[in-house]
């Protein structure tokens, strides 16, 4: 038996032990095994496969399998703010800081699941959060920055990273920045956003949005994702209802890892949460 098939199997008792209403326990990460996290800041997007989680960062990504033990890592040019699998490739967005004179600040890579790079492309514009649905890759355009701001712009591209235009959508609350990171249940495309405040357009305190494949909003709520999460493989899950991870950090993130580095290293958790019509419930054992 390989070790993705004995990973998942070992994931998957879990969750099928007692039947669907079964909780799943929460993955944890390894003391020091990422602790990368020291300089690179905190997770800033994820994606998985039948092989493991891919978590995605200021320098790169770690790939870990479903027991949270580390398996390999990439470095990466610049600040990648999410990841996305689709057939046995892994598509990264980038935001190019201290670009050099002539280079674009936007980029999109691809690796293979062992992180061995495909291809790439550039882009006149920052990039943050991706996702593929059927034969179209969508990226989050960071246009406005900072400002609060109504709209929220999304790029498509092909498998191919061929460009097919962008769309700029009435989220029907305001957001700071573009997206934050995105996940598919296969249908729908979930986005969060950088929520603005109740003062700020946002009286409903939404932070997530969930959309169509032609882009228009199918329902807005509030579910906390900052940093990453995605539908886990039905092999793994072995649910009829598609199950999601969240990504936690631990130990206070970023903040808490630096004051004490050898007693509370980097670690995260991932939570999973079953879905169905347009509602997450948490589905982990504490």
């Amino acid at each position: 038996m390989s070790i993705r098939i004995l990973m998942a199997t070992a994931f998957s008792l879990a969750a099928s032990a007692v039947g669907a209403t079964e909780k799943i326990k929460a993955v944890e990460t390894v003391p020091h095994e990422l602790d990368i996290l020291l300089k690179a800041g905190h997770i800033q997007g994820a994606c998985c496969s039948e092989q493991g989680v891919y978590l995605s960062h200021q320098l790169g990504i770690e790939k870990i399998g479903w027991d949270g033990r580390f398996i390999r890592r990439v470095d990466a040019p610049a600040h990648l703010g999410d990841v996305a699998y689709a057939n046995g490739r892994i598509y990264g967005a980038f935001v190019i800081r201290n670009r050099k004179r002539g280079e674009k600040p936007g980029l999109v890579r691809i690796w293979d699941e062992d992180l061995r790079q495909i291809a790439e492309r550039s882009f006149d514009e920052a990039l943050d959060g991706i996702v593929v649905v059927g034969d179209t890759v969508y990226v989050g355009v960071d246009r406005w920055g900072l400002e609060p701001h109504a709209k929220c712009a999304i790029k498509r591209l092909g498998l191919d990273l061929s460009d097919r235009g962008d769309v700029e959508i009435d989220l029907g609350y305001w957001i700071y920045c573009g997206v934050q990171t995105m996940a598919t249940d296969g249908r729908e495309i979930l986005l969060g956003n950088y929520g603005a405040g109740k003062d700020k357009g946002n009286p409903q305190r939404y932070n997530f949005t969930r959309l169509t494949p032609d882009l228009k909003v199918a329902g807005n709520l509030r579910f906390f994702c900052a940093e990453g999460f995605g539908r886990v493989p039905a092999s793994v899950a072995r649910r009829d209802t598609p199950v999601f991870f969240v990504v936690k950090a631990l130990g206070g993130n970023m903040q808490g890892w630096r004051k004490d580095p050898k007693g509370n290293p980097p670690r995260i958790r991932l939570s999973f949460y079953e879905y169905a019509n347009g509602v997450f419930t948490d589905i982990t054992a504490r």
